[in-house]
């Protein structure tokens, strides 16, 4: 069967299930969520928040080895501690001063204060004997086969987009033109995973020097809204093509009715968005024409 009528067959399911499906969608993974101290439940600021964030573990909870300890735990061997610095503001005592700071506490009578910067050796949750995260997804399951995954990797990898693997949540950036997405761990299947990247995937054909699709709109504008119904239609579309599922499954439906709701004149809209994720299929199967072994 011909990929255009395997995609008219696919609109008309789409069209059917967001009929009769709702709004009621789910995001299919698990974020990390803000770094916190697994002990002290406080959330790491400034710069701790960013290193922490950018380190490749899959919870969100940290602690120092004695706070560990403290709680029966016991960090792996082998395990390399990451740091993190903290500020405390402290006064001088009155025998450090000199000139200015000494004639301004004569007349105040209040210490001079400084800062005083240390630092400290911190664990991931994911280094700790026994841990279970309650953030940590643990319900992953496997649906596709080691062919299956194989021949969808070596599909995305032909197109040469950046994906950007580990992060907090899944997104493309039009600025950088990169796609970023979680960690295929933190999602309920692997189905789920392969859906959501080649959603984004769909986003990634819309920059400038691919489809050239408006990605200027911001979160919750029509503009926006257009460009995410492009990207899920797409999806649902490469999740046939390479055979992730067997049919458009409920959930597709349920973020377009998401989306469609913002704007003006919906079947308008489905229209065009079936019509620019079909070029943007063909764009993307245009890249596996020059194949390209895959690591």
């Amino acid at each position: 069967m011909k990929n255009q009528e395997i995609f008219n067959q696919i609109q008309e399911k789409i069209i059917h299930l967001m009929k009769t499906e709702g709004t009621d969608w789910h995001k299919p993974w698990i974020s990390k969520g803000r770094p916190i101290n697994y002990i002290t439940k406080k959330p790491y600021r400034g710069m701790n928040h960013f290193w922490l964030s950018v380190q490749e573990f899959s919870t969100n909870e940290w602690a120092t080895y004695k706070q560990w300890s403290e709680k029966d735990y016991q960090v792996k061997k082998g395990s390399k501690a990451t740091k993190v610095v903290f500020c405390e503001v402290k006064e001088k005592k009155a025998e450090w001063l000199k000139d200015k700071e000494l004639e301004q506490y004569q007349i105040t009578g209040k210490l001079p204060k400084y800062f005083l910067w240390k630092n400290f050796s911190v664990f991931n949750g994911d280094q700790i004997e026994g841990f279970v995260s309650e953030n940590k997804n643990t319900k992953h399951s496997l649906e596709l086969d080691e062919r299956k995954v194989k021949d969808i990797e070596f599909f995305i990898a032909n197109t040469q987009a950046v994906i950007d693997k580990g992060q907090d949540m899944a997104f493309y950036s039009p600025l950088v033109d990169h796609i970023g997405i979680p960690k295929l761990e933190q999602f309920d299947t692997d189905s789920d995973y392969y859906s959501t990247l080649l959603h984004e995937l769909t986003h990634w054909t819309g920059h400038k020097d691919r489809c050239n699709r408006d990605q200027t709109g911001k979160f919750g504008t029509e503009d926006y809204a257009k460009e995410e119904l492009v990207a899920e239609v797409g999806s649902a579309f490469l999740c046939q093509l390479l055979q992730i599922e067997k049919t458009v499954r409920n959930d597709h439906a349920k973020y377009l009715n998401s989306w469609i709701k913002l704007l003006q004149d919906e079947s308008k809209a489905m229209i065009t968005a079936f019509s620019q994720a079909q070029k943007a299929i063909d764009f993307l199967e245009q890249s596996q024409l020059q194949k390209k072994e895959v690591a």
